[in-house]
């Protein structure tokens, strides 16, 4: 099993807007993660105007590809 990195540990339950290389960006809770990807539940994609698609199930994003990643405060 892979270490988990601290940062993302203390992150657990978080909720997150992602943006990765291609410029697409993803928001949700962040429930699981491994040195390949991080995991989000209850998730939407976001567009450029801010639009929010609801995503079903769990959405997988590489960590590679993973440009930022914001803490969404509510």
């Amino acid at each position: 099993m892979a270490r988990k990195d601290r940062l993302l540990r203390d992150a657990e339950r978080g909720k997150f807007l992602i943006t990765i290389d291609t410029e697409e960006a993803f928001e949700g809770v962040l429930v699981e993660w491994d040195d390949e990807h991080v995991v989000l539940a209850a998730a939407y994609s976001v567009g450029v105007t801010g639009d929010r698609l609801k995503l079903d199930g769990y959405q997988w994003l590489p960590r590679q590809r993973i440009k930022y990643m914001q803490a969404v405060t509510t």
